[in-house]
Parts: C-alpha cells; structure tokens; sequence
C-alpha cells in the first residue's frame, strides 16, 4: 500500500467493524423508525453507507459493475419512505464483501491514480482522486456515527470497537 493512503485504509478498517457493530441488535423494524420527520432511518443511513463504499471503489478505479444503490441515492435524493430499502442481514452481508473489495483496492492503488481529477469537487476542495476518496472517507464516519446514536436509542447499548 503506498505511503500517502495509510491514514485513510486505517480509517476504513476501523468503519468495516464499527458498522457491523453498530447494527447489531437493531431489528428491522427498528430500522425503519425515524425519531422525526428530519431524520434518516438506519436502514437508510446503512444502504447509503453503502452506497458510498461502491463510489470508492469506483474512485480507486475498481468498481466491477453500476453502483447498485445508485438509483437510490442519485442527486442528493433524500429519504423517501416509499422506497424500499435493504433490510439490517442483507445490509450486513454486503457489506462483509464490498468490505474486501475496498481493502483489495486500497492496497493496489497508485499515486497516479489519486492524483488525477475528480469528477467532481467535494466539499472538502481537492480536485483529485485522492480528495474524493478524503471526503467520502468523511462521509462515511459522520453516518456511521448517525447509525450509532440510533444504536444506543433502540437498544440501549453502545456501539463496540472490539
């Protein structure tokens, strides 16, 4: 693995555990409750997460097929409760294997490749690969807290790190 994308593969190591736990317990049903009408449900925050894992594999120029959620959350489309979503052990299951895809392309990835510009900027300003994959990398940490925080408000436990 090159030098400059450590921090980032740590980061997306530590995230392949802390989902999984941070979904442990939640039945589907409690997947699909908001607190309110301005927030996003597990479930939707999960396959979103997801979501974001196929445009990083996109952005580290190994995505083998069309982003499967791709539909679900194209233009910034927010949480619509007639769509159906994924439910919490399909969830699981596709993340154990977009899990292993990323961590593949992560460690064959060239500076090359992360020095090229990005399709699009991202909040965070850097115009290339590498600041795509930065802010995506970002993006998933701050869901990933969203799904925590429901963690602890259906089950009344933490989510793990161990």
């Amino acid at each position: 693995m090159i030098q400059s994308i450590t921090g980032l593969a740590n980061i997306l190591k530590l995230n392949d555990r802390l989902f999984i736990n941070a979904l442990e317990n939640i039945t589907n049903e409690q997947a699909k409750e908001r607190l309110s009408e301005h927030n996003n449900p597990v479930n939707w925050l999960a396959n979103h997460i997801l979501w974001g894992r196929y445009e990083m594999l996109d952005l580290l120029g190994k995505a083998r097929e069309k982003n499967p959620y791709k539909e679900l959350f194209e233009n910034f489309k927010p949480y619509d409760e007639d769509t159906v979503l994924n439910q919490i052990e399909y969830i699981k299951e596709e993340w154990s294997k977009v899990a292993l895809l990323i961590s593949d392309a992560l460690e064959t990835v060239t500076e090359e490749r992360l020095a090229e510009e990005a399709k699009s900027v991202t909040p965070i300003g850097i115009p290339t690969i590498f600041g795509s994959l930065s802010f995506f990398v970002w993006h998933e940490s701050y869901h990933l807290g969203q799904v925590a925080l429901l963690k602890k408000h259906y089950t009344a436990e933490p989510m793990k790190f161990f």
